[in-house]
């Protein structure tokens, strides 16, 4: 690159981040196309032809879904845009070794070269997602594939990502008639209390499943708090991710009610600025009501 070209990048660099600086978030849609555009127009000027994009980094609040999301909606755009060449991600471990043993001092002068000539890509773009409590903020960097010099760098803000896991079909359940309940427990005087069920005889675990379903109801509705800091102190774990769960948090609570209440819960705790706390008396309450609900689905097949 001659020194004229690194004056206009330097130039360039600077007035993008004093307009990035003062972007408002934007659909994510318009920011991975204005990204991608971005990237091809700097291509184009700077003759940048073959490109690989390779994971993001992720930082704070960030999920691993989410920094992955990143890379493959950006790929997805500059692909769709037509406007650069995209290298297959097949032959992208060779051209890493290639660049590490180059840049470690590993490989001769002609070595170096060799390998400079073998590269089929001219600039690999990565970068960094920060999670905020309401958005994602994107440093994406085109690097030089032969030097490691950052060419380039865009910065972006969009939505959050983090609820990103497929909505599953949901079972219709309905709770009982109050007026016919006791007569499903054999008692005429009171219906079960929440500590009732504590106590309860060891024939109850065969009862009806409707009725072992109104007893989980009753443990979601009096746990829904605590459920709710126990999920958004996972969700916010930087090494938790979606793919070992085989439901959406939440999607087991089968009365509307309770379950508008749990994910208004989740939000506020998963938004908070502090992680929120919870009591051994919550966790042991959480512990219970997942305990009850994994029952009733190998038993009863429900859920």
């Amino acid at each position: 690159m001659t020194g004229k070209n690194s004056a206009a990048v330097k130039i360039f660099l600077t007035a993008s981040c004093v307009f990035f600086s003062n972007t408002q978030p934007s659909p994510a849609a318009d920011v991975y196309k204005k990204m991608a555009n971005d990237i091809a127009r700097y291509s184009a000027a700077n003759k940048v032809k073959n490109i690989a994009v390779i994971e993001f980094t992720r930082k704070a609040r960030t999920s691993r879904e989410e920094s992955e999301y990143v890379a493959e909606k950006l790929l997805t755009c500059l692909v769709a845009s037509g406007k650069v060449n995209m290298m297959e991600r097949s032959q992208l471990d060779r051209v890493m070794d290639e660049q590490k043993l180059s840049l470690s001092g590993a490989s001769g002068t002609a070595a170096g070269s060799k390998a400079g000539q073998l590269r089929t890509t001219d600039a690999i773009i990565t970068g960094t997602v920060f999670g905020t409590k309401d958005h994602l903020k994107i440093i994406a960097k085109i690097i030089d594939s032969q030097t490691g010099t950052v060419l380039h760098t865009i910065e972006a803000e969009t939505d959050r990502q983090w609820d990103m896991l497929p909505e599953r079909p949901e079972f219709e359940f309905e709770l009982p008639d109050p007026a016919a309940l006791p007569a499903m427990f054999n008692d005429e005087a009171q219906l079960p209390s929440f500590n009732d069920f504590g106590d309860a005889p060891a024939g109850f675990a065969k009862a009806d499943c409707t009725v072992r379903w109104f007893r989980v109801a009753v443990l979601q509705n009096g746990a829904v708090e605590a459920k709710a800091k126990y999920w958004a102190r996972r969700l916010r774990d930087p090494d938790f991710s979606g793919k070992a769960l085989t439901k959406n948090p939440g999607g087991e609570i089968k009365d509307p009610g309770v379950k508008k209440r749990f994910y208004e819960l989740l939000d506020k705790f998963y938004k908070s600025s502090e992680l929120p706390k919870m009591s051994l008396e919550e966790l042991n309450s959480v512990k219970t009501v997942i305990s009850e609900e994994k029952k009733i689905s190998d038993e009863c097949g429900m859920i």
